[in-house]
């Protein structure tokens, strides 16, 4: 006879398939759903709205629909029937079938970056809930773009976007083939490569950031791999002053991306002009 914890295993595992499964095509929730129309940047196919939801919020819908050019197939439908299609019951009454992320080409990032360019390189990082909790805070911080590995780490699906905030809609995402060669591209084009890791000898708020910038962050266990160490120009550790030896790593990332407005801010008066 299985043990009860056998059992849980089982339908836990079947529970993260199916989830994974509806977060490769589907996008829920009222605001999520609404960015995405609006942005008209994620090719949307279908938009299943609630049947009891007010003719304003449909009105909102079909605005936003038009704003982008887009042309989904549009329904009304219960509130269950929807929670079928995406796979769970926070849906706040907004559906829709979605096509691949469109992620951006490395060299058309590169080719309209602001100056001085701060990029942000994820190495690794696995689970899509801290994957959008990194480009919420990308977007926050005006990041110029973000480049995930093609390989080991967790790509644009809903999951990541509900967490990124919509930031998935606001920001440029690339996928690379190979963090090192790309890595060593930048340097050649004098960006400065900083890896965020606890083993660095530099502390992150006494390297020079103001420059052209790519901060790179690993996985959310092991940090950054030896070969994407050996390539970024420098490591440097955020100082601590309790005594646990890191941060989770999306937390890492907002603290990283902070100080290097913070340099870049520096010569601003918080009195402003007297």
């Amino acid at each position: 006879m299985a043990s009860r914890t056998g059992r849980n295993k089982s339908k836990g595992t079947g529970t993260r398939r199916l989830l994974a499964s509806h977060a490769r095509s589907w996008l829920w929730g009222r605001n999520l759903v609404l960015e995405t129309l609006t942005a008209g940047r994620w090719p949307v196919f279908e938009l299943h709205l609630a049947s009891d939801l007010p003719a304003d919020a449909v009105s909102a819908a079909t605005t936003a629909i038009q704003a982008a050019g887009q042309k989904p197939k549009t329904s009304r439908a219960a509130k269950t029937r929807l929670a079928q299609l995406c796979g769970t019951a926070d849906h706040q009454g907004y559906v829709a079938r979605v096509g691949e992320y469109p992620y951006v080409s490395a060299d058309e990032m590169l080719a309209r970056a602001r100056q001085p360019a701060l990029w942000l390189i994820l190495d690794g990082v696995q689970d899509p809930y801290n994957l959008g909790a990194m480009l919420r805070s990308a977007e926050v911080f005006g990041v110029d773009g973000v480049f995930l590995a093609s390989q080991g780490q967790a790509g644009v699906n809903s999951l990541a976007a509900r967490s990124s905030a919509g930031a998935v809609n606001r920001l440029d995402i690339a996928r690379i083939d190979s963090l090192p060669a790309f890595i060593a591209r930048l340097r050649r084009e004098a960006v400065r490569v900083v890896g965020a890791s606890v083993e660095a000898d530099y502390s992150l708020d006494t390297v020079d950031l103001a420059g052209p910038t790519a901060l790179v962050i690993g996985n959310e266990g092991t940090g950054l791999s030896r070969e994407v160490m050996t390539a970024c120009n420098m490591l440097a550790k955020i100082p601590q002053a309790g005594s646990l030896n890191s941060l989770n790593a999306a937390a890492a990332a907002a603290v990283c991306l902070y100080e290097v407005q913070r340099q870049r801010r520096q010569d601003v008066s918080v009195w402003g002009n007297t």
